[in-house]
């Protein structure tokens, strides 16, 4: 039996420990978000566009510049996805993306033996050593996961050993996958073993932002990583129309403004203040209400941009009560009584 060499083993104090290394700037792809050295976990319900997000940033990957407001760096990107090449070609006739993006569509028949999938990350290894790869798209996980299933921690090591390779060569690494089926805590919906979310180094939820008509195309982004530059919650919106991405810095202010002119409509039916319950029962037909939640911020942000009077304290037995101002209201908050108006019953 061969003794083994502890001498190996050369503890550092950690008041010497060289900084230089642990000082140098992350080098991000999509900053906060995707990084070289860095594996990103990519989590969304089944069609739920997060493909058609990584499209987007695909094309901003050309010449770099910023996508969904944040910087973007010129990629060189390899997507290795479960989708036909001619499911690709339809969505890159919507989205054209450069040559700068190649697509490995279907490489396998089946899921991957540990040695094919090895076969495919040495691949990138040299594809990055030619200097023809920044950043490696798996679309999605549970088809290229080798050998079992999402819930098997020694097959989902074996997969996340090689891609570590790649990111110890400076590759970013970036993982598509589905969330489970029970509903969880923001940061931790992806599918299967707990030990995913702790072998990433960066993690991106992607869910529908709201249930109202206009709130369609809007997606809500939630992310965590050790790194302060990753933002926690960003929203956007898709153009189908245009495959143009916004970012939408207040998204609570333009759906307001989206269903303003009809709720001054609601209020000037009105004969007096009412509750937002109430002026939610005066919502026309045909037209998708609002929960009761939503209406009541709306009403309060009215208020607040002196758009309405309120009245009550929005205590349960004094709830507040919402109306369009009057001609007496000046009046009223200087504390005087309103003068008498010429009324048609008077003289008679």
């Amino acid at each position: 039996m061969l003794v083994p060499q502890i001498a190996a083993f050369r503890p550092l104090a950690m008041d010497h420990i060289d900084t230089a290394q642990a000082g140098t700037a992350t080098d991000w792809l999509w900053h906060g978000l995707i990084a070289r050295g860095n594996i990103t976990l990519f989590t969304s319900q089944w069609k739920a566009g997060k493909t058609t997000l990584i499209t987007g940033l695909l094309q901003a990957f050309a010449a770099g510049g910023t996508f969904l407001n944040r910087k973007v760096a010129s990629t060189r990107a390899l997507v290795v996805s479960e989708e036909s090449r001619q499911t690709w070609a339809d969505r890159l006739q919507r989205m054209p993306v450069g040559k700068h993006c190649q697509l490995l569509a279907r490489p396998f028949p089946r899921r991957p033996s540990p040695e094919e999938w090895d076969r495919l990350t040495d691949h990138a290894l040299e594809q990055h050593a030619a200097g023809e790869l920044d950043l490696l798209v798996v679309d999605p996980l549970a088809k290229f996961l080798p050998g079992s299933t999402e819930s098997d921690l020694n097959a989902l090591l074996r997969m996340l050993d090689p891609l570590q390779q790649l990111t110890e060569a400076g590759v970013g690494v970036l993982i598509l996958h589905h969330p489970r089926k029970t509903k969880s805590d923001e940061g931790s919906s992806a599918r299967g073993s707990g030990g995913l979310l702790a072998a990433v180094d960066i993690i991106i939820e992607l869910s529908r932002y709201g249930g109202l008509r206009s709130d369609e195309c809007r997606r809500k982004l939630f992310a965590l990583s050790r790194y302060p530059e990753t933002p926690k919650r960003m929203i956007y919106e898709w153009n189908p129309a245009t495959a143009l991405f916004t970012a939408l810095d207040d998204p609570n202010s333009i759906r307001f403004e989206e269903n303003w002119i009809l709720l001054l409509a609601i209020l000037k039916k009105r004969k007096r203040a009412s509750t937002h319950q109430e002026l939610l029962m005066d919502w026309p037909e045909g037209i998708e209400r609002p929960s009761p939640s939503i209406l009541y911020d709306w009403l309060n942000r009215a208020f607040e941009e002196n758009r309405l009077r309120r009245e009550g304290t929005g205590r349960k037995a004094d709830p507040y009560c919402y109306r369009l101002q009057n001609e007496d209201d000046e009046y009223r908050d200087r504390g005087e009584l309103p003068p008498l108006r010429d009324l048609p019953w008077l003289g008679e």
